[in-house]
């Protein structure tokens, strides 16, 4: 598992480094490839505009697929509905936000506390198309 502290943009370039590789080491496609990059981008991004620092966890499950993890101590979503069904647009990020992470990945997560954070948990099967073993 690899663990990347987000506080600033490096950080964000850190994080789809690694994330591409382990794509990469893991057998996922272009394609598969992109939208983790892509997700990992929009989850690190939100935490250096809205929470300031937080956590990204990269996790290779074997015969799976690639777990993200980001946590923050971060303000919190106030209107987490609105945001995952599109009806609010961040002014930040890549533009996707996170309903589109939500779309990208093939397992999502989130659960976000006022004044406490933020924490979003998705993973990148390895083979597209396969079932859930959590839903």
């Amino acid at each position: 598992m690899y663990r990347i502290v987000i506080e600033r943009e490096d950080d964000v370039y850190m994080a789809s480094t690694i994330g591409k590789r382990v794509g990469e080491d893991y057998g996922l496609n272009k394609s598969q490839q992109t939208k983790l990059i892509v997700s990992i981008m929009e989850l690190t991004r939100n935490i250096v505009f809205y929470a300031k620092k937080g956590e990204l966890f990269i996790k290779p499950i074997p015969s799976y697929g690639i777990e993200i993890t980001a946590i923050d101590q971060g303000p919190g979503i106030p209107n987490l509905d609105q945001i995952l069904n599109n009806t609010i647009r961040s002014k930040t990020g890549l533009g996707l936000g996170l309903s589109g992470v939500k779309r990208l990945m093939d397992e999502f997560e989130i659960t976000s506390t006022v004044n406490f954070g933020t924490k979003v948990r998705a993973v990148k099967w390895l083979n597209e198309g396969q079932a859930s073993r959590f839903g």
